[in-house]
């Protein structure tokens, strides 16, 4: 019997991942062309200066997340409290983290930037927090292993909305129509999800204040250090923004978007690969080891090919696509891409550190990363401008995702199968 679930939990795995990969793919490619044509279209300056803004707004973003999706579909595996408790709560206290990082970036571009435009890009970007709350109906999908719902309803929307941004191009549209697009985007994507699950399984949903306080206290050190990542991995457009203009940010930007397109890769594996570490940590601990082994090595495999293969032809692509204007961005681009190793790397180890209970060490290292990402950038920038910025990054990634590991004995573990994974050659 035990084997028959096994044989079902491995193929629901499978499918799942499938139907997340289905989904990476397709705003893979048509989210590249469009981004490509949006970019090229704005130039440097005004896609520089969308991006400041979503580079702050993504510094106070952990605030509407509040770290809650991995401790809620752990809940959800382990039936601790009624899934309409755990929906209701969690969506709930989600709103009230919107709430408090609307005021935050109103504030801040209302007092420190004298800039109408650039104060109406933050505004209409953060509003699209709130209907974001909406995604703890995938927390349920992904517990249940059938991301398919999501994929169908966002993928919908997001088609139809790449058509619209094609027609804005072409009809030369201004900068913030882009912006409450992507607004428009959010809230059909929510009116979907809605539908999708039901309007009157939403009706049942219910805050209970226990759980609340059982959810925050679970919850806070991914809360703390999932700001504290948002900020050494958007803290240096902020930087290049104050320190040398909306222009570098531009191109900075074109750099980091190539990098960060296939951070989809580890969080696809770590969505599917969860419920399955949950299961062997429970049940067989040597099982649950070989299992992050295989994690760790496909992660490694995956990262190094995408970084050397952009090492060497970053220069085409970035001039084929993005044009001369850009060309500044290729160097950057070569540095940055080997982020993407430690970053796959990270991910998965989050997921163990959730497993393990470890939690407060993904706020530690997140410190730590930070920090020296900070004085990095306060040297780096100014001497070697983009170029700076991404080695910044690069060093403050390593130690956060890899070197930090081996500084503590409960989590020696996570170091050292990551070192084994790169013998996978």
């Amino acid at each position: 019997m035990k084997e028959k679930i096994a044989y079902y939990l491995k193929q629901d795995s499978s499918k799942n991942s499938l139907w997340l990969f289905l989904d990476k793919i397709l705003r893979l490619g048509v989210g590249l062309i469009v981004g490509v044509l949006v970019a090229r279209y704005l130039g440097p300056e005004l896609f520089g200066k969308w991006n400041y803004a979503i580079a702050f707004i993504s510094l106070v973003s952990a605030f509407a997340t509040l770290g809650l999706d991995q401790i809620v579909v752990k809940h959800l595996l382990d039936k601790n409290e009624s899934e309409h408790i755990l929906l209701g709560t969690a969506f709930y206290l989600r709103l009230c983290g919107s709430f408090i990082c609307t005021l935050i970036v109103t504030g801040y571009f209302l007092i420190f930037k004298n800039d109408i435009q650039l104060f109406l890009v933050a505004v209409f970007t953060a509003l699209s927090l709130w209907f974001q709350t909406f995604d703890v109906i995938d927390l349920k999908n992904q517990s249940l292993l059938q991301s398919r719902k999501t994929v169908v309803v966002k993928n919908s929307v997001f088609v139809v909305i790449s058509i619209v941004r094609l027609l804005f191009v072409y009809f030369e549209y201004s900068l913030l129509s882009f912006v409450i697009l992507g607004l428009i985007e959010c809230v059909l994507a929510a009116i979907g999800l809605i539908l999708y699950h039901g309007i009157n399984n939403l009706k049942k949903w219910k805050f209970k204040i226990d759980y609340c306080t059982i959810l925050l206290r679970q919850a806070w050190p991914l809360i703390l250090s999932g700001i504290v990542i948002m900020m050494y991995m958007r803290l240096d457009q902020i930087m290049i923004g104050e320190m040398i203009g909306d222009k570098s940010v531009g191109l900075y930007s074109v750099s980091t978007r190539f990098t960060e397109l296939w951070y989809f890769i580890p969080s696809i594996f770590a969505t599917s690969f969860f419920p399955k570490l949950v299961d062997k940590f429970n049940l067989n601990k040597k099982n649950y080891y070989e299992v992050c082994l295989k994690l760790l090595k496909l992660m490694f495999v995956i990262s190094f090919s995408i970084a050397l293969f952009f090492t060497f032809f970053s220069n085409f692509i970035i001039n084929f696509l993005y044009g001369s204007e850009y060309m500044m961005s290729v160097f950057a681009l070569q540095i940055s891409i080997w982020t993407g190793v430690f970053v796959f790397w990270g991910v998965a180890a989050g997921n163990m550190l959730v497993v393990e209970n470890l939690n407060t060490h993904n706020l530690i290292k997140s410190l730590q990363g930070l920090a020296i990402n900070l004085v990095l950038n306060f040297v780096l920038i100014p001497k070697y401008g983009i170029n700076g910025a991404a080695m910044a990054t690069l060093i403050s990634q390593f130690f956060a995702s890899y070197l930090y590991y081996i500084f503590f004995k409960k989590t020696r573990h996570i170091f050292l199968l990551q070192t084994k994974s790169i013998l996978f050659f």
